[in-house]
């Protein structure tokens, strides 16, 4: 299914994930610094659908723009995603560096929204985020300021999410000296029913 939102710069649609996108998906996530392991675990498993956010210009150009996926069920932690309770969990939602700005994230996560609803049922929709600001230091490192929310909570708290547990140490940033390092996760829900 395609659900398509106008845009400025062309029409945003969304196309799932198949085998043959591994490398763009795993492409996409090393962009944004995320690292392979997600795709590598759940590329192909019903309960974890990826995307592939699709930007169609005027002139009938279709670029490839970003990715996102849905958590169906998550046998260890039904707060996040649950088939039974109707909790579907928004992850991976990355635009392309030279795209952002232009409010396709916005579009993006309305479209893995109104898809959460209208395919998967949710009543309730979680997603997770990086509770600091982050920057990367001189080494390409990520590094975290633990004075500012991350500028993604205040985007979220914006269309309604909240937070429903405590921030704790979530995402994989590995450096030399710290190679079990993570970033401090916030976990965010909000009611859709």
């Amino acid at each position: 299914m395609t659900i398509t939102v106008p845009s400025t710069s062309g029409t945003l649609s969304y196309r799932l994930a198949l085998e043959n996108d591994r490398q763009l998906l795993l492409d996409l996530r090393k962009e944004c610094g995320w690292g392979a392991p997600k795709i590598q675990k759940y590329l192909g498993d019903p309960d974890r659908p990826f995307c592939i956010f699709l930007l169609e210009r005027e002139n009938d150009q279709v670029e490839e723009v970003g990715m996102g996926g849905w958590c169906l069920d998550m046998p260890e932690d039904q707060d996040t995603a649950s088939r039974e309770r109707r909790i579907v969990y928004l992850s991976s939602l990355f635009i392309r560096k030279a795209y952002q700005a232009n409010g396709l994230g916005t579009q993006a996560i309305d479209l893995m929204e109104e898809t959460a609803i209208e395919e998967y049922g949710a009543k309730v929709i979680t997603l997770d985020t990086t509770a600091y600001h982050t920057y990367v230091d001189e080494e390409g490192y990520a590094v975290e300021d633990f004075n500012q929310r991350g500028r993604a909570v205040r985007w979220y708290e914006k269309r309604g999410y909240t937070e429903y547990r405590d921030p704790k140490p979530f995402f994989p940033h590995p450096t030399k000296t710290d190679p079990d390092r993570q970033l401090q996760a916030v976990f965010m829900r909000k009611s859709v029913s």
